[in-house]
């Protein structure tokens, strides 16, 4: 059986999750599992322990300088690669990442039929 990777989408709007969810699903091949709300979004990172967290970082509610900091803090997420998923235009969401040391950037204006081949490219070697 072949083995999926995991993908943990923190997002409030459900309709964007709904999509990407079965973007990946379908065509993709990942494995998805998501939260709409910040609370609990690290214990829940914990417990499913995604290799890729896809973040809305303009989420509301949402710490992201703490729950970045903490990731970013523990060697238990260093091998996962952290995307930024947001409205925001990219070349603002581009800096946010360079700020951040997020490893990419999907902005929801892109064609979202696409991203299982963005994320794919976290893993080519």
């Amino acid at each position: 059986m072949e083995s999926r990777r995991k993908v943990m989408i923190l997002d409030e709007n459900i309709l964007d999750v709904m999509e990407v969810e079965q973007s990946l699903q379908g065509g993709g091949g990942y494995e998805v599992v998501h939260l709409a709300t910040p609370n609990g979004a690290l214990s829940k990172i914990e417990y499913e322990r995604p290799e890729i967290l896809l973040i809305d970082v303009a989420m509301n509610r949402l710490n992201i300088d703490d729950l970045l900091g903490t990731l970013r803090a523990s060697v238990d997420y260093d091998e996962m690669v952290i995307v930024a998923y947001s409205d925001m235009d990219a070349d603002r969401l581009q800096q946010f990442c360079v700020d951040n040391e997020i490893n990419g950037y999907f902005c929801k204006s892109m064609d979202v039929t696409q991203i299982g081949d963005f994320l794919d490219k976290f893993y080519e070697y």
